[in-house]
């Protein structure tokens, strides 16, 4: 971008965010559409009944996951705010937005928001061990930071990487939004922990149902949940989840994860060389908000004319 060109505004970003969800979204119907058609050539008539049915149920399931993801991403890219509305899909916990993703606000409480503090967009793979860092680094910063009350969580998975371990823990997780909410922000970190465990072991082997089980159960979800967590992946009943969000993750743009928001400004994770280094951005947030506001014009404050506010 050449020095003097003015920076793309909001309502820029959101239109060129609408634009790339459309195209992305007229892409996967014409593939989807290509896909089918080939398929119908390739099999014979007396497979075509059963594998016809089998292919349209998943192509549909494609379908409203992309047409729902589609309408959360060109109404808010990345970074942009929570959206509203949830998925009420079949095969999405009750508690996910339409986009995908699920909240976190004041103590950790699922599916609530904190009015007037900046979110913090968590876009992120199970099976990326830089996600794992990440949050391994910071999961008790974010915490307190809940806590205390001064972020808003928003959690966005994806299934960037195509491992079956991500759709191992997303139905999981599925699961425990379900029927354990109190449990599900411990178990997600829980089982990000156990994958940075396992990479830095570089033993894959033990990406197992019982291991996950076992880091569900530390981080306490009941028996009752964990003892369906096997039955539910082998259904993957929570599998229009997962296309959800990675066709949200798609429609958005984004290339790669973890990616972080903060405030709606993306963060740089490389800067992130401390343990209180998201503290110490809200509370840059909170200073710069606090100096605009004292210097508001005093017929709004009530202040001095001729007084300004301090700068650093």
């Amino acid at each position: 971008m050449a020095p003097n060109e003015p920076r793309p505004t909001k309502a820029q970003r959101r239109e060129a965010a609408r634009a790339q969800a459309k195209a992305l979204r007229e892409a996967e119907e014409r593939r989807a559409r290509r896909n089918t058609i080939t398929r119908r050539s390739l099999i014979g008539v007396g497979a075509l009944a059963a594998a016809g049915t089998a292919g349209w149920l998943v192509y549909d399931h494609r379908r409203d996951a992309a047409e729902a993801a589609a309408r959360a991403s060109a109404l808010l890219p990345a970074g942009g705010g929570i959206v509203e509305e949830k998925a009420n899909q079949k095969g999405v916990p009750s508690t996910v937005l339409a986009d995908g993703s699920w909240t976190y606000g004041k103590t950790s409480e699922l599916d609530t928001v904190i009015s007037g503090a900046p979110v913090l967009d968590v876009y992120f793979d199970y099976s990326c061990h830089f996600c794992a860092d990440f949050e391994t680094r910071h999961s008790q910063e974010i915490s307190a930071l809940l806590d205390e009350g001064r972020i808003t969580l928003a959690l966005h998975p994806s299934d960037i990487l195509g491992q079956a371990w991500t759709d191992m823990v997303m139905n999981a997780m599925g699961l425990v939004l379900d029927e354990a909410p109190d449990t599900s922000l411990a178990f997600h970190n829980a089982a990000l922990a156990f994958f940075s465990e396992v990479f830095a072991s570089q033993d894959g082997s033990r990406l197992t149902m019982e291991n996950l089980v076992t880091a569900a159960t530390s981080a306490g979800v009941p028996t009752a949940t964990t003892d369906k967590f096997e039955k539910t992946a082998k259904n993957n009943t929570y599998g229009p989840w997962t296309m959800l969000a990675q066709e949200s993750f798609q429609g958005r743009g984004l290339k790669g994860t973890p990616t972080v928001f903060l405030g709606g400004e993306q963060i740089d994770l490389s800067t992130l060389t401390s343990p209180t280094a998201l503290t110490d951005m809200v509370d840059n947030l909170g200073s710069s908000a606090a100096a605009t506001e004292s210097a508001s014009p005093a017929a709004d404050t009530g202040g001095d004319p001729g007084s300004t506010a301090p700068t650093e």
